[in-house]
């Protein structure tokens, strides 16, 4: 088992200085990962000075060093969906379960508490990442999956190597132990060969994202060109599918657009141009009807207009048109 720690932290350095040093975007996502496999891999080396018993200083490190790993993981999955972030001094707070895991190892040298602190910050930070980061782009989206299930595979494994201890099984006998240090190192192995030729997890998933963001910016200027030029919010009975009819694209694509750049559903969308156009036209003619005036709008009963108009204005019809004619009708007094 030796061999393969050994060969498994020499492919986690590797891997370290080559996402530290690559000069794709974006750098941050890859640096922090970077960190994230330089901590497996003197975990891995940590870890064979355990199995025979090393008295070495830097083992006392090695619960410490793991607790730092899944807020890296998460900074690292945040960089990833929103490139525009920057590490900022709030993000220091992920510090915290480190730094307390760091004092109770000085007050109490061992005991369960080490693991099941690992386990805890595993599982929090894959449920955390999972509901605080939100993904843009299709691409994004599976990529967080991939790092929340990683996060979450990694306390599964921890988990079942604590009880496997607790059953007094030798750590150098622990069947657990073996397939977690093994299915790394095969892991290791495929990241770096394809990741040499380009075609890595991280190399496809940036690629990707690149390319579900222009995609996703090319059908929104479409989307907003064919709904001002062709104006087909003035039909009542408007869906996605006839709007996506209309441009030739995929009903998904269309509503996975709206719900990303525009970040509302697409009936809530088409109802915001229909309002604009009705409040443009209440301030044209203040006296005109407001039933002539929805009809104009693409709306068939009063009471979807009036619905649709405080969802998106926040206040009715009537009130609007009181409120934005009151200053000319004063002016005119």
């Amino acid at each position: 088992m030796d061999a393969v720690l050994h060969t498994s932290a020499a492919l986690a350095a590797i891997i370290a200085i080559y996402l530290f040093g690559s000069p794709t975007e974006p750098r941050l996502a890859h640096r922090l990962l970077a960190a994230v496999f330089g901590l497996f891999a003197v975990q891995q080396i940590l870890t064979s000075l355990v199995l025979i018993d090393a008295a070495s200083a830097w083992v006392w490190w090695r619960p410490v060093l793991a607790m730092l790993m899944p807020p890296l993981i998460y900074l690292h999955l945040r960089a990833v969906t929103h490139p525009e972030t920057k590490l900022k001094w709030p993000d220091l707070a992920h510090l915290a379960a480190p730094a307390g895991l760091l004092l109770l190892r000085i007050v109490q040298t061992g005991g369960p508490y080490l693991d099941a602190a690992i386990i805890s910050s595993l599982g929090f930070y894959s449920v955390f990442a999972f509901l605080r980061i939100s993904a843009p782009t299709p691409g994004t989206r599976r990529w967080k999956l991939a790092i929340c299930g990683w996060l979450l595979a990694m306390a599964i494994a921890d988990l079942l190597v604590m009880v496997e201890l607790f059953g007094r099984t030798r750590l150098d006998q622990s069947r657990s132990l073996i397939v977690v240090i093994s299915g790394f190192f095969i892991f290791l192995i495929y990241f770096l060969l394809t990741s040499l030729h380009r075609t890595g997890p991280l190399s496809w998933i940036v690629t990707r994202i690149r390319r579900d963001s222009r995609s996703a910016d090319s059908v929104a200027s479409r989307l907003e060109q064919h709904m001002a030029a062709a104006r087909p919010w003035l039909d009542a009975d408007l869906t996605v599918a006839r709007l996506a009819r209309q441009l030739s694209l995929p009903q998904r694509v269309v509503s996975e657009t709206v719900n990303d750049r525009f970040g509302t559903s697409v009936s809530r969308w088409i109802n915001g141009w229909r309002i604009t156009e009705a409040q443009r036209l209440m301030a044209a003619a203040p006296e005109r009807p407001l039933v002539e005036l929805m009809l104009d709008c693409g709306f068939q009963t009063r009471s979807n207009f009036n619905k649709a108009f405080k969802d998106v204005a926040g206040e009715t019809p009537s009130a609007w048109r009181k409120r934005n004619s009151a200053p000319s009708s004063a002016q005119t007094a």
